[in-house]
Formats: structure tokens, C-alpha cells, sequence
């Protein structure tokens, strides 16, 4: 674990880490505060299904263009005024559920409110990978931004059960929003983040998705995603099954408890073996995993249990393929990769969502469970069957490493980076050329 304490003593890591972590409470949060405003207000659970997947939906639309716009204006112009929009949509939907609010008008500010969700955890990607572009603490900061996650889906839930038992769920819904606005600004105002480069002018304006090892994994972690909105769903459903609706918190931190312990052992160490080749194995054992979760449901505690080994193998898959996009993203790209992976995920949670919604009032949760493994499965098929274009991946590892000790003196071509090189730039240079030869990062 000395890593980690390393990382945090980094000064312009710290502060850029810690504000994250508090936006990073609203994703964990949100959706259940949606769930029980919805429930709450009379409504089904297929429509709970449709406007927890149309915020989702909203995010996955604003994120790549927000991406774009931070690579080209800096995280701060995009960011602030971000989380005043994105609070004011949670303010919106807490006041129409209320009323009554048909179902088309709440998915349309569903959707506005996410697609203005403050691009916090692309913004700190990016900037985490500049401070440390190869090494021990790249790992480890890869590692920590997606515990911070973890974290939040540990304490959103909690979070979202406290603010409606003592406020109501609107208040929840508030809540979310209030904590993505803070954790936005809070962020913005680091000098780390000020100091982040934009893209050049003279750099040609390529999209992410140019980069065949992004479209990759922008598609292997849509159908991947996909269990994460049954989840969402399904979690509170059971809960709400045995009478104990108060339960769907803690037992969705169970699975975030049980992803953040597998992220914590995983990134405290560098692996042997490729990124690529651990991502294979990851999406395989968590695919496993979660086709075992509903052999549990027998009773709450045991399905608690259930959920928190299922989740041992999430965290090291996230971890692993955000470094990977990292890794494999054009020049001048890097937030947009970001973005796009984010995209990916919330479009998938919306699936997720909307097919949870309908099984749970058509089969029950049992089938729900099934078929999130069988999209997670179908990620994993993904990832084994595009080896080619995952092969460009070499950022920190030793071919890298050895090839920049050569090559510092080389002067940077325009489409290499968007500031100019010092040798401590060289492995992040050499890692954006989209054809690179393959080698193990970190070993």
C-alpha cells in the first residue's frame, strides 16, 4: 500500500483526488434517489426503468462532446458552468415528480439534466496520467480514481436512504445534484487542474474514436455496462420484495465494498502479463461472478454476501480498461477517450435499467441477473476477439521505457503532443501513435 501513500503525498495530486472523490458520491446516488422519488410519487417500475435510463442516456450523449471541449477550452470552462446546469436539473426533476408529471416530460429533463453531469472523472483521468505517465504511481493513481468511484457507490446509496428518511426523495434527488456541483467546483479550483494542457491549434482535430483500440473499448465496456444498470434496479427491487425497502443501500454498497477491496489489491502491485491479457481474465471471473449472484437470493443477508463476491473482480476490470483507453487514445484526445468510456458505461446502464424495469415486472429479478451476465459475457467476447487493435497499448512498459531513453532528444512532431516534450514526456509521447508495437505495460 506504500504507493497509495506516496500518491496522496504528491501535493498536485492530492487536492485534484480528494474534490473528485465528492463528485464522484453523485453517480452512486443519483439513481437510487430517482428510483425512490419515482416509487414514491406512484409511479411503476418501468417507468422508474425509463427515466433513470434516460439521465443516464443524457450522459452518455453531453459526455464526448464535453471531452472535446475541455481537450480544446480546459477543464475549468467547462466544468463550472456544468455543475450550476446540472443542479438545476436535479431541482427540476424533484419538483415535477411531485405532481404527477407525465412520463415523456420527465425522461426530456432526465436527459437535459445529464447531459450537462460535470465530466469530473474524464477531467481527473487525464490529469492523473499527465502527472504520472509511467510507473508504480501511474498504476497506483489509475487505481485510486477508480476506488474513489467505488467509494462513491458505497456511500451514494447510504447517502440517498439517509437524505429521504429524514428529507423525502426529493431532497435525495437535491442532494446528488448539490454533491456534483461541489465536488465540480471544488476540483476546478486546484491549480493541477488549471494547469492541465489543452490541445493545440496546430494539432488536426481528430475525434477519439479514430483510434481503433478506443472504439474497442468504448464497445466492450457498453455491454459490460449493462449489468451495472440491472443492478441499479433489480438491487432496490429485491429489497423492496421482502418488505425491507430501506435495505436497497446497504446492499448496493455491498457490491461497491466488494469492487473497492479487488481495487485496492489490484492496484497496490504492478501485475505480471499485458493490460490486455489481465482485462481478458478479469471479464471472464466477473462474468462468473455475477452469473452466481442469484443462487443467493434466498434471504437478504445471504444475498449481501452474494453481491459483495460478485463485485471482488469489478474494480480491477475498470481499473484496468480505463487505463487501457488511456493508453490507447490519439494525441490531443485524451479527456474525449475518456469521455467516450463514459458514454459507454451510461448508455449501457440505461439498457441495463430499462431491461431490469421490464423483467422485474414481467419475470422477477432472477432472470434480470441473467441477463446482465450475458452482456457482461459478451464484453469479455468483445475484448478476446479485437487483439490487433488492443496491441497499441504501451504506455509505462518496459519497450517504452527504454526506446524514450534513446529518444528524448527527438524533437516532437506537431500531431505527437500538444505542449512541448521534456525527457519526462517521452513515454506518454511514444504511447499515442495508433500503430505501436504490443508490450506489457508495467512489467
Amino acid at each position: 500500500m506504500r504507493a497509495y501513500g506516496e500518491l496522496l503525498a504528491h501535493r498536485a495530486a492530492r487536492w485534484p483526488l480528494l474534490t473528485s472523490t465528492l463528485a464522484r458520491l453523485t453517480p452512486g446516488m443519483i439513481v437510487l434517489a430517482l428510483v425512490y422519488l419515482l416509487r414514491d410519487g406512484g409511479y411503476s417500475f418501468t417507468a422508474v426503468g425509463v427515466v433513470t435510463a434516460a439521465h443516464q442516456i443524457g450522459v452518455g450523449l453531453g459526455s464526448p462532446l464535453q471531452g472535446r471541449l475541455v481537450d480544446r477550452f480546459g477543464q475549468r470552462a467547462v466544468l463550472v458552468p456544468d455543475a450550476a446546469l446540472y443542479l438545476a436539473g436535479t431541482v427540476a426533476i424533484a419538483t415535477l415528480v411531485p405532481q404527477g408529471t407525465s412520463l415523456p416530460i420527465l425522461v426530456a429533463v432526465a436527459v437535459a439534466a445529464g447531459a450537462v453531469f460535470p465530466p469530473v472523472t474524464p477531467c481527473s483521468r487525464v490529469l492523473l496520467s499527465g502527472l504520472f505517465p509511467s510507473g508504480r504511481l501511474r498504476e497506483a493513481a489509475f487505481a485510486l480514481s477508480s476506488i474513489a468511484v467505488e467509494l462513491g457507490f458505497i456511500l451514494g446509496p447510504l447517502v440517498a436512504v439517509a437524505v429521504r428518511a429524514s428529507m423525502g426523495a426529493g431532497a435525495a434527488v437535491v442532494g446528488a445534484g448539490l454533491l456534483a456541483a461541489a465536488g465540480a467546483l471544488g476540483y476546478a479550483a486546484t491549480g493541477a487542474a488549471a494547469d492541465v494542457p489543452r490541445r493545440d491549434r496546430s494539432v488536426p482535430r481528430v475525434g477519439a474514436l479514430r483510434s481503433g483500440g478506443v472504439r474497442v473499448m468504448v464497445l466492450a465496456l457498453g455491454c459490460i455496462a449493462v449489468a451495472f444498470g440491472i443492478l441499479d434496479v433489480v438491487v432496490p427491487a429485491v429489497a423492496e420484495f421482502a418488505g425491507r425497502q430501506a435495505a436497497a443501500g446497504p446492499l448496493i454498497a455491498s457490491i461497491a465494498t466488494g469492487s473497492l477491496l479487488g481495487g485496492l489489491v489490484y492496484g497496490s502491485r504492478v501485475w505480471p502479463g499485458s493490460a490486455v491479457t489481465r482485462l481478458r481474465v478479469l471479464t471472464a471471473g466477473f462474468t462468473v461472478g455475477l452469473l452466481a449472484i442469484p443462487l443467493s437470493l434466498g434471504s437478504l443477508p445471504t444475498f449481501a454476501v452474494g453481491l459483495f463476491v460478485g463485485g471482488l473482480l469489478l474494480g480491477p476490470t475498470m481499473i484496468c480498461a480505463f487505463q487501457l483507453i488511456d493508453d490507447l487514445a490519439l494525441a490531443g484526445t485524451q479527456t474525449e477517450a475518456q469521455a467516450w468510456t463514459q458514454t459507454a458505461v451510461t448508455f449501457g446502464v440505461a439498457a441495463g435499467a430499462s431491461l431490469a424495469g421490464a423483467a422485474i415486472d414481467t419475470r422477477g429479478p432472477a432472470a434480470a441477473f441473467v441477463v446482465g451476465a450475458l452482456c457482461l459475457g459478451l464484453g469479455a467476447l468483445v475484448v478476446n476477439l479485437r487483439p490487433a487493435q488492443l496491441g497499441s497499448a504501451v504506455r509505462g512498459s518496459d519497450a517504452a521505457l527504454a526506446q524514450a531513453a534513446v529518444d528524448t532528444t527527438r524533437a516532437p512532431m506537431p500531431s505527437e503532443t500538444t505542449r512541448p516534450a521534456t525527457p519526462s514526456d517521452a513515454p506518454a509521447l511514444l504511447s499515442r501513435p495508433e500503430q505501436a508495437p504490443a508490450s506489457p505495460p508495467g512489467t
